[in-house]
């Protein structure tokens, strides 16, 4: 089982976000308020936070252990004052948790740019840095490194391979469970396997992932849930943290911190690479240099 990383002291309402995945119903009912309405949902007692979950004041309780904080005065105060720090502004709290259709391009706009900000800086500011340095050192040694994710989230894997592959990294993604079956089972302990799940949940991912591990291969998974099945194989898990906020039932930040995490992963191996991903880039540029468009020969108007 891969370990979760701790909470870090990133604030009250970032802690929040990112254990709301793995909150059970009860408890993650009154995390939402707190999140939608910071001041105004500890504005009242423990009782009031509890009905406007719809929830009870046990789970305020026990939504209080799970943070560390001893108990709802203590809970009240660090919400406040979080909610009231520069991080923290009214730019970013006073938005919706949804977009709708009728809603104006500028209110669309302000949404999608605080919903973004906040995911890759809540992702990032609470990132397992040991388990990325040691994903980014099995890569940067690997054999082969093979990545894993379906429809949406395969977005994300092909950008990793693309920037893998420029500077040297043998790297293949698949999307087709067989295909990433039959891949996976090819390889062994001196190769890396990468896995992307928004939820966590997705079969065809898990199996991909578990057969991988079987196979010897070092596995991670960049997940937003800790304690999903995807996150149950890997053995290390990077955890992408996101805002609720969506269209219908997409959520608009969860890409954004899924990239943070490839850019994070990149970079690391990059680092441990240097002479050799910097020779290769610059070899990469000119290759691919003769087909930019210079300044001489853009069309006149």
């Amino acid at each position: 089982m891969a370990s979760t990383p701790s909470l870090r002291s990133t604030g009250i309402l970032t802690d929040l976000r990112r254990l709301l995945p793995e909150l059970p119903a009860s408890v993650r009912k009154v995390a939402e308020v707190v999140l939608a309405d910071p001041q105004g949902a500890v504005a009242g007692t423990l009782h009031d936070l509890a009905d406007a979950g719809g929830s009870s004041p046990s789970a305020v309780s026990r939504l209080c252990r799970r943070l560390g904080i001893d108990g709802y005065p203590a809970l009240r105060v660090a919400v406040a004052a979080d909610a009231a720090s520069a991080g923290s502004s009214p730019w970013e709290l006073d938005i919706s948790r949804t977009i709708s259709p009728t809603d104006p391009l500028d209110k669309v706009a302000r949404t999608l740019a605080t919903v973004q900000t906040l995911a890759v800086r809540d992702t990032l500011s609470g990132l397992d840095l040991d388990a990325v340095r040691q994903v980014a050192e099995a890569i940067a040694t690997a054999g082969r490194v093979q990545l894993y994710a379906v429809s949406g989230s395969a977005v994300m894997t092909s950008e990793l391979e693309l920037r893998l592959s420029r500077i040297g990294v043998p790297t293949w993604s698949f999307t087709d469970v067989h295909d990433g079956l039959v891949g996976a089972c090819l390889l062994g302990e001196s190769d890396v396997a990468i896995a992307v799940s928004y939820t966590g949940e997705t079969t065809e991912t898990v199996e991909m992932l578990r057969a991988a591990r079987q196979a010897g291969a070092v596995t991670a998974a960049i997940t937003g849930s800790p304690r999903s099945p995807l996150a149950e194989v890997a053995a290390h898990t990077l955890i992408t943290v996101s805002d609720a906020t969506t269209f219908g039932q997409g959520p608009l930040a969860g890409r954004f911190a899924e990239l943070a995490v490839v850019e994070m992963l990149y970079l690391a191996v990059s680092q441990l690479t240097y002479d050799r991903a910097s020779a290769l880039l610059t070899l990469t540029a000119g290759a691919v240099k003769a087909h930019q468009m210079s300044h001489d020969r853009r069309p006149r108007r």
